[in-house]
């Protein structure tokens, strides 16, 4: 009769599940994080004493020499028709019957001259945007200093 003990069996732990869970987590990662595009150009916006949140689904960009963009699309102020509408066309598209997104976000350069934005603002309300939005940067008013 044998009575030693058994032979003990090598455990290996494969690096296949280390490799599944890391990429789970990168997929966790991809999908709760907020995606947004890059700025087409580098822009400072106004300061303002108070901030709040801009929220909109349309992001125009403006920078101080005039120059326009939307998403992939940048043109000069002159040639502004082609931007407007590609943002009429995509907000056309996105129109669940007749709700629509009416808020459309400009993120102007601080040293923009205002005569470009308030060229721009008829345009934008033609589209149908109800609610344009001026997007700033906001500061905290200093302890002595009143808002």
């Amino acid at each position: 009769m044998n009575l030693s003990a058994p032979p003990r069996k090598r455990v290996t732990t494969g690096l296949l599940p280390m490799i599944n869970v890391v990429f789970l987590l990168l997929i966790f990662f991809l999908i709760a994080g907020e995606m947004q595009r890059p700025e087409p150009f580098d822009i400072t916006p106004p300061e303002i004493a108070e901030a709040q949140e801009a929220e909109g689904v349309f992001s125009l960009f403006l920078d101080p020499e005039g120059q326009l963009a939307y998403r992939d699309l940048i043109t000069s102020f002159e040639t502004r028709q082609a931007i407007l509408s590609a943002i009429d066309t995509e907000r056309r598209a996105g129109c669940d019957g007749d709700l629509c997104d009416t808020v459309l976000l400009i993120h102007a350069d601080k040293n923009t001259p205002a005569h470009f934005v308030a060229q721009l603002l008829p345009h934008l309300g033609a589209l149908g945007f109800e609610q344009i939005n001026l997007v700033t940067s906001g500061l905290a008013p200093s302890k002595g200093e009143r808002p």
